[in-house]
């Protein structure tokens, strides 16, 4: 899907400036390194609301649910390419 659709959507489903829930899967030791490259990556105005941590069983890795105040729904695209970058980031909803 093309960034210009993406945001199009994004808009339709969405309110902004207002909050946003990412769902990402990480390496245990990289959670709190995760959620601050998010913050950075989502911008000026924006604001981490709420993280919510769920570890498996087996402790192999972290469920995170992550709700950020952003400002546009380019934040929000922003934030997934930068979780594309990071080796420890498992999966991204």
């Amino acid at each position: 899907m093309e960034r210009e659709e993406s945001l199009e959507l994004l808009r339709s489903n969405h309110t902004f400036p207002g909050p946003f829930q990412f769902r990402v899967v990480v390496r245990p030791p990289s959670a709190t390194t995760t959620v601050t490259a998010m913050a950075a990556a989502a911008g000026a105005g924006a604001r981490v609301m709420d993280v919510e941590e769920r570890h498996s069983s087996k402790g192999t890795y972290v469920a995170l649910h992550v709700r950020i105040e952003l400002v546009s729904a380019e934040s929000v695209l922003d934030v997934y390419e930068v979780l594309g970058t990071m080796e420890h980031v498992l999966a991204k909803m």
